[in-house]
């Protein structure tokens, strides 16, 4: 009878090892990619109802993590940064209104290492190293001549990467200097990675004023860092990307074939319909008419308008379309040596994913609803 028992309770457990259903395996980036395409499933909101009431959203520009999760937030209006933990939990605000040690004037762009904050404060010019907790650690202050940050990331081994555009003012006729640059922990300027003109605006006086005219489909500079420390740059006059040491200098690059796309009448008033401007104190929705005459536009748009790196080094480029209906919803994804993986279509909601930080297969980014209120969602990137 008892060996009947242990008979009985070893077919039992066989037949639930073949009837119990197995886990679904997740499915890599890569081979999501491959597949052709992508799903951004919501799975966190972060909210004004996700904080304290004296803490709230005002206007945000960017979005950090360090390597616990949490997640760092730049209110450039309420020149602040908040924090919270990977599942989204208020933890702290940093800073507040000021010139001082640890105060801003509008904080923008950010970045996180193992145990810095790295932060660009846009009205009082320095770049700002802080503890993650928020203690101040050291700044240095740029001139107006030297150019200013546009984009912070960081390297594994503490360092960060600024992309600095300098400025030209009053002369209309000269591009800006995109370089990529190298900083250490302590903010020392370590060296120059990359450098290229851009024409990203006209800087020039009218009517006795300092005015910017953006360059509407102009060649960029686009990068981001990989996990492991490479920095992935692409100018997008042609469809070449290029993979940078710190060390070593340039190691490779790819390019990848495209089908020029061209800047069509409707685009350009497109453009100038979108532009809004201040007249006698009253905000005016329409290009005035010295923004018309001073507009240049290519022929043909530029290759690409974004990349990104994935938590596997793959690169993600989106590259206009000559569907206008297909263009938020494609891009074209690369392995990490190069090799084309496909181009993936964006199924559902959502469209190709800007000022965001992928983390595994889920990215964070910022957006605002449909009555104006601003939010921050962590999307898995699924292929399902």
């Amino acid at each position: 009878m008892k060996n009947l028992k242990y008979l009985l309770t070893i077919l039992f457990l066989i037949g639930a090892i073949f009837v119990y259903p197995l886990q679904k395996k997740e499915k890599t980036l890569t081979e999501i990619y491959k597949g052709g395409i992508v799903r951004f499933v919501p799975e966190l909101t972060i909210d004004d109802s996700s904080m304290p009431e004296e803490a709230f959203f005002e206007a945000f520009v960017d979005i950090a993590c360090d390597k616990k999760g949490n997640i760092y937030i730049s209110d450039y209006k309420a020149c602040n940064i908040k924090k919270f933990d990977s599942s989204g939990n208020f933890i702290k605000v940093i800073g507040r209104k000021g010139q001082g040690p640890g105060e801003f004037n509008m904080p923008f762009w950010l970045t996180a290492t193992d145990n810095r904050l790295f932060v660009w404060d846009m009205m009082n010019m320095r770049l700002c190293a802080l503890s993650l907790e928020g203690e101040f650690i050291r700044s240095i202050t740029f001139q107006i001549s030297e150019g200013r940050p546009q984009k912070l990331r960081s390297l594994p081994d503490g360092n960060v990467v600024v992309e600095m555009e300098k400025i030209y003012f009053g002369e209309a006729d000269k591009p800006q200097d995109c370089t990529i640059e190298i900083y250490s922990p302590d903010l020392e300027h370590k060296k120059t990675v990359y450098s290229q003109q851009v024409w990203r605006n006209k800087y020039m006086r009218v009517e006795s004023m300092f005015t910017n005219i953006p360059q509407p489909f102009s060649p960029r500079v686009y990068w981001d860092v990989t996990p492991d420390g490479k920095i992935v740059i692409g100018y997008s006059k042609d469809y070449e990307i290029e993979i940078y040491d710190i060390i070593k200098g340039k190691l490779f690059s790819f390019r990848h074939d495209y089908e020029p796309v061209k800047v069509t009448d409707e685009d350009k008033e497109l453009f100038f319909s979108g532009i809004t401007f201040s007249r006698d104190g009253v905000m005016q929705r329409g290009a005035p008419d010295f923004i018309r005459k001073n507009t240049e536009f290519p022929k043909i748009k530029p290759s690409f308008d974004g990349i990104l790196v994935d938590s596997e080094r793959n690169i993600i480029a989106h590259s206009y379309r000559k569907n206008k209906a297909e263009q938020p919803k494609f891009f074209d994804a690369f392995d990490s040596k190069g090799n084309f993986l496909g181009a993936v279509k964006i199924e559902g909601e959502g469209t190709f994913p800007s000022a965001i930080r992928i983390r595994e297969n889920y990215y964070w980014q910022q957006e605002t609803d449909k009555e104006g209120l601003i939010k921050v969602v962590k999307y898995r990137i699924s292929g399902d």
